[in-house]
């Protein structure tokens, strides 16, 4: 497949054809034409939170929450190279939400009672690699509300960290059923795309993943549209462009108080 191609050529060989996508600035709602509330792990425990981001004790599964609409929390994690290069996940076509859409290097639920050091899993489960937790950045928490036509209704609060990483990307090993490609791309590149400013990004370096596990190189045109949809202002604070920060574990400190571990 063309590194060109678009969402719907993509789910078009996935054996998803005709569905349909909508991408809108604010991130807020989001078209598919997908049967209603397939969701992963549905059975996972979650621990539901309230707006201002205090969690209230009540678990519940995630799929509860995704269908009553509660407030809970997910991992992000922005991985970080020299230059600053920003690497990138494209979703698995199996994704309930943002199926085949370019995305944060790892990111996923908080289950219940886990510590950040537990939660931080999701890097090894998503992108197979080995890393120090204390080279972690924390960089703060950000709500983000969106709400699926497929009846799926996401109100997280985002743990947002930042990792030093200069591996390449042919020494991930990641999970098939979670990521479908990785590509390193130009963070300033990346903000501007985000906001609009570029038409699209190429890839520096990119893999594709194949169904058994297997990497093959390969190269990318990013597009704003094939993106999940951040804040362009809140992505360069975390990765600290524009502020003449230097994203490397020396100087990408914070002082934003961390999950106290629920």
């Amino acid at each position: 497949m063309s590194s060109k191609a678009t969402i719907a050529q993509q789910k078009a060989v996935g054996g998803a054809a005709g569905w349909r996508r909508v991408w809108q600035a604010g991130g807020q709602n989001v078209s598919s034409d997908m049967p209603a509330a397939q969701q992963n792990d549905p059975h996972e425990l979650l621990e539901v939170f309230d707006a201002a981001g205090q969690p209230t004790g009540v678990a519940k599964s995630r799929a509860a929450v995704h269908l009553d609409g509660d407030w809970h929390q997910a991992f992000h994690c922005w991985i970080v190279r020299p230059g600053p290069e920003v690497v990138v996940q494209r979703r698995s076509l199996l994704k309930d939400t943002f199926a085949g859409y370019w995305d944060a290097s790892a990111a996923g639920h908080w289950r219940f009672g886990e510590t950040a050091l537990e939660a931080s899993r999701e890097i090894a489960e998503e992108l197979g690699i080995d890393f120090d937790f204390a080279a972690l950045r924390y960089r703060g928490r950000e709500p983000l509300a969106r709400t699926f036509d497929n009846g799926l209704i996401d109100r997280e609060h985002h743990q947002v960290y930042v990792l030093p990483l200069a591996l390449p990307l042919l020494a991930y090993r990641p999970d098939p059923a979670e990521v479908s490609a990785l590509a390193a791309v130009p963070g300033a590149e990346l903000i501007a795309l985000l906001a609009g400013q570029l038409q699209s990004v190429r890839s520096t370096e990119a893999v594709t993943v194949r169904t058994g596990g297997a990497l093959s190189a390969a190269a990318f045109d990013l597009r704003r549209e094939e993106l999940v949809p951040y804040s362009p202002a809140r992505l360069r604070r975390n990765l600290g462009l524009g502020e003449g920060e230097l994203l490397d574990s020396r100087r990408h400190g914070s002082k934003q108080q961390e999950p106290d571990g629920r």
